[in-house]
This record gives C-alpha cells, structure tokens and sequence, in this order.
C-alpha cells in the first residue's frame, strides 16, 4: 500500500497487479476465520466471506476528481444489507482502525434517525456512555452547529440530532495487525458496537430490522 500510495496510477498498478492480489489474498486468510467468529456471534450479518467484505481499491472519481486513482488502504465492511449501518475495518498506510456506524446517510434515511433519537435519545445516549463504547471516538466533523430542521437547539438530545452522520472508530497500530490478539480485538470490537449499529438500524431500515438476544 505504500508503493501504491507513491505510485499512484493505472500504469502502476497494470505492472503489479499479481501483487496487489497476493496481499488481498493474505488478507482474505486473515480475515475469514474472523468473519467466521462475528457470524457465530451475529448469524444476520451477509457477508459469505471476506473476498466479498472488501471494498473497492479504487476511489469514486465521478463525485471527487480530485482524489488519486486508488485509495491508500484496504478496507472491509461486515453488515446486514446495502444502505444500514454496518461494521468496517481498514488497513492503510496512515490509518488502521475499526469503525460502526452509517456514514453520510441520504435525507430520507438522516430524518428517520433523527426521528427515532427524538424518541428514543435517551437510549442511545446509554449506548454511547457504556464503559467499552467510551474507547471509541465519535466522528463530529460535519456535525451542525444550529438545529436540524424541526427540532429545537434546547433539545434534550440536540449534540446527537446534530449529527449528519452517526459513526465512531478507534485507531489500531500496525504491531496490533501482527500480534496474536488482532483477531480478538476486532471481533471484541464488533460486539461492543452491536448496540449502536442496532439502534440506527432499527431507525432506518425500510422493514423491521431483526435483533438478536
């Protein structure tokens, strides 16, 4: 990842694609046994495998010319669907971290949430002030500075109807990819954020979203 990082281009990548695809395999037997665990923990989750957890290395140039051809990490998605809150997990040359939660949603699905915290605020804040939901970090930085529309800047939850998206991540170091406890620290991580992709799901998705015991 960090040649590609520093030869960031389709010519590069040609030449040395049966490299980029050995380490993807690796991963993929990294990552399976993994995947195995979460889906004992959480049968709902739809990912048959890692090789279909990975998302593309390329990055969306239609809506962002100005990005590189490629991006500089790998990263996995473990979920329940298109459109709901999932589960990810990235390796890259600046960041490697975990993360949960539904990241720039649509306006029709931003309401339904909104809606849901309006209600139910106070069980998301549990959620979030629970001691192992604390070593995530809660992504803030489009988050409003006034009130959405409709609801009140006295609110009794406006910090989280502020947000225009709902997700936390916690860095990891490479020396945690390489030692012994990296498999249970991810799946540890998953659980601990069940509770919070829940929540969103149960806010947004279009049929009722199945929880488990």
């Amino acid at each position: 990842m960090e040649q590609l990082s520093n030869n960031n281009s389709k010519e590069w990548m040609d030449k040395n694609r049966k490299w980029y695809n050995d380490v993807k395999t690796l991963l993929e037997s990294v990552f399976d046994p993994i995947l195995d665990e979460i889906k004992q923990v959480d049968p709902r989750i739809v990912q048959p495998t890692a090789r279909k957890s990975f998302n593309r290395i390329n990055n969306n140039l239609m809506f962002h010319p100005d990005r590189p051809v490629y991006k500089d990490h790998f990263g996995l998605g473990f979920g329940y669907g298109k459109g709901l809150a999932d589960f990810y997990v990235q390796l890259g040359v600046h960041n490697s971290l975990v993360a949960g939660g539904l990241w720039h949603p649509p306006v029709d699905k931003l309401k339904k949430l909104r809606s849901e915290i309006d209600y139910e605020g106070g069980k998301l804040t549990k959620i979030m002030n629970a001691e192992a939901f604390k070593r995530f970090t809660v992504f803030e930085d489009d988050r409003l500075k006034a009130a959405p529309k409709g609801y009140s800047i006295s609110h009794e939850h406006i910090y989280l109807l502020q947000m225009k998206s709902m997700a936390v991540w916690k860095d990891f170091g490479r020396k945690a990819f390489l030692s012994g406890e990296f498999e249970e620290m991810i799946v540890q991580s998953y659980i601990d954020l069940v509770p919070f992709l829940d929540f969103i799901n149960v806010a947004i998705a279009e049929e009722e979203f199945p929880l488990i015991a």
